[in-house]
């Protein structure tokens, strides 16, 4: 028996290496998977209340209804978006038209999230 480990002791630590750096690759991947979605989901908020990049980048209603509605993909953070929807006055985030056009999505996004 001890003849065995003896013998095989190079290819045993180099399986139990390999194993380890699988596990530690997968773990770190995964982590970086959960920070690229946390930023895709913090983009669609930012579109939303029309935060821009660059003052002549253009945002429109559309993407900002577009965005509201893909929050519903990201259900870890639902909790999260009715936080952020319904501590917020919504009504004094933009415009007339911005109310008249996206608010009501928005309030559609957060009943479907409750539901």
């Amino acid at each position: 028996m001890n003849d065995f480990f003896l013998n095989n002791l190079v290819p045993l630590t180099g399986i139990v290496g390999g194993l380890f750096a699988v596990f530690k690759w997968i773990d770190t991947r995964k982590r970086q998977l959960k920070n690229e979605r946390y930023d895709k989901y913090t983009k669609l908020i930012k579109t939303i209340s029309g935060s821009k990049a660059n003052k002549d980048e253009i945002i429109t209603f559309t993407e900002q209804i577009a965005s509201a509605w893909l929050l519903l993909e990201y259900k870890e953070y639902y909790n999260l978006t009715l936080k952020i929807f319904e501590n917020t006055s919504l009504e004094e985030m933009g415009n007339e038209n911005w109310n008249k056009f996206v608010l009501p999505e928005i309030k559609r996004v957060i009943e479907e999230i409750k539901n």
